[in-house]
């Protein structure tokens, strides 16, 4: 769980009139859908950005805490992310979509894949190709995982890490049944390509042999 701590208010006004106003005095628009309904917020643009600058992803669960300011209640929400806009070309947030997740539903999200350790097949020449960038599991709210590590230090060329050949954190589970490549590593090693050119050499080298024995006869 993040350890972020978002804040909030409810708005009543609503409209690009409205949300232009509340840009101009520091803050943005933002709703909150799930099981309370469709919550219409507004945050502090800068407090607010320097917070999600932290999290990891969209995938991410953060605690929210919502204020009531004409009855002056609070409560607080573990939410995700749903949806995040940004201002064209200045460093600002200009409005965020919040989903409240139900603590005791399993969740389909998608998890951020970590790479870690060198691989031997690209010391020997190979590229690690990310095949997917994220994976798709099934968790509660509260196990969703910032990240998954993959360890490549066993990866030759031609060798790959399939989707359910990672071990996934506990409480966390598959939702595919579909075994594909998330990592692979290609190319041809050093050897291969040395051979390969000494080849090439080789050829180059009969071919102007034959050009010079043909332009003698001819001579």
């Amino acid at each position: 769980m993040s350890e972020n701590q978002l804040a909030a208010s409810i708005r009543s006004n609503k409209g690009k009139t409205a949300n232009q106003k509340l840009r101009q005095s520091g803050n943005i628009p933002a709703v909150l859908y799930g099981p309370r309904g469709n919550i219409m917020l507004q945050m502090e643009e800068e407090s607010t950005r320097h917070l999600l600058e932290k999290m990891s992803g969209l995938h991410e669960l953060v605690p929210i805490t919502v204020t009531d300011s004409t009855s002056g209640d609070s409560w607080t929400a573990q939410v995700v992310l749903r949806e995040v806009q940004k201002h064209p070309y200045k460093h600002l947030l200009t409005h965020l979509d919040f989903w409240e997740l139900p603590a005791a539903k399993e969740q389909l999200v998608r998890i951020p894949i970590e790479v870690t350790g060198e691989s031997p097949g690209v010391k020997g020449g190979g590229v690690l190709q990310m095949v997917v960038r994220e994976i798709p599991v099934y968790c509660l709210p509260a196990d969703i995982p910032a990240s998954i590590e993959l360890d490549t230090s066993e990866l030759e060329i031609g060798d790959s890490i399939r989707i359910l050949d990672i071990e996934l954190p506990a409480k966390v589970s598959h939702s595919t049944e579909e075994n594909y490549a998330v990592i692979s590593i290609v190319g041809r090693a050093k050897e291969e390509e040395e051979e390969i050119a000494e080849g090439e050499e080789g050829a180059e080298e009969t071919a102007a042999d034959s050009a010079d024995e043909e332009s003698s006869k001819e001579e």
